[in-house]
C-alpha cells in the first residue's frame, strides 16, 4: 500500500489522521509525522493528532511535549 508523505490541500483533517494512523501502524513514522504535522497546522488543538504524534517520536522528551499539549488542550475544555 502506497502512502503519501503528507496530505494534499484538499484533504480533510479526518483523512489526514487516517493516513497518519495507517502510516504509523505500518511502521512509517516519518510519513505519519508529516501527516500529523499537517493536521496540527490546520487545527493546533487536535488532541488525536497530538496523541498519535507522540507515537512517532523516538525521544522521550518530545513524547512528553506532545502529551503536555494534550493536557493543556483538555484542561481548557
Amino acid at each position: 500500500m502506497a502512502i503519501k508523505s503528507a496530505p494534499t490541500q484538499k484533504a480533510t483533517i479526518e483523512e489526514a489522521i487516517d493516513l497518519a494512523i495507517t502510516a504509523v501502524n505500518l511502521g512509517d513514522l516519518g510519513k505519519g509525522k508529516a501527516a500529523l504535522n499537517w493536521v496540527l497546522e490546520q487545527d493546533p488543538a487536535n488532541t488525536t493528532a497530538w496523541l498519535w504524534l507522540a507515537c512517532c517520536m523516538t525521544d522521550d522528551e518530545a513524547k512528553q511535549d506532545c502529551y503536555k499539549h494534550v493536557s493543556l488542550i483538555t484542561s481548557r475544555n
